[in-house]
């Protein structure tokens, strides 16, 4: 994965819990890096040994440590270069999923050993399912947080139920995504 990946992880980490905590989690993942270049490709398993730790440095399941960070990056990205492109891909929840394979696309320009998930958009009565494919197994928690953190992005109160899982024998990921303005809530 690209180091931007690994500074937003490293971003969360150090707001939420500290440099202490990031300094914690650099050393159980066994990672000597004293920056991440946003441009650089990293290995996976760097990434995956940094959120392992950060779970663990957390106190929490790893599911849950990638849904936070599923969120975060959401934020992360909006406040980043990407943000414009975001905004320009979608002005809803629904809109930016089915935009997400097009905005990677235009992302990959930058970045040419980028492997980017593809998410396939269908709509429903209720909402929409999201197919989510990639070869990095695991993340599934990681694009519900992801598809949470659209939704705060565009002021929406978002439920995610996952239909189909690939780690129970699913070809791909699926999700049944509905969104709500946040003002319909009362």
């Amino acid at each position: 994965m690209y180091g931007m990946v690994n500074q937003a992880l490293e971003a969360m980490i150090k707001e939420t819990a500290g440099p202490e905590a990031w300094a914690r989690i650099t050393a159980q993942a066994g990672v000597d890096e004293p920056a991440f270049v946003a441009m650089k490709q990293y290995p996976d398993s760097v990434t995956y040994a940094l959120a392992g730790a950060a779970a663990e440095e957390l106190g929490m399941p790893l599911p849950k440590a990638l849904h936070a960070f599923g969120v975060y990056w959401v934020s992360y990205a909006d406040r980043g270069p990407w943000g414009k492109l975001m905004h320009a891909s979608g002005r809803n929840t629904y809109e930016l999923l089915a935009a997400l394979d097009e905005m990677h696309a235009r992302i990959a320009l930058s970045f040419p050993e980028l492997r980017p998930p593809s998410f396939g958009v269908e709509r429903v009565q209720d909402g929409v399912l999201v197919e989510y494919r990639s070869d990095r197994p695991g993340l599934a928690p990681f694009v519900v947080g992801l598809i949470e953190g659209l939704g705060r992005l565009y002021r929406e109160r978002v439920e995610v139920r996952q239909v189909d899982s690939r780690d129970a024998g699913a070809p791909h990921d699926r999700f049944h995504v509905r969104a709500f303005p946040m003002e319909a809530e009362a």
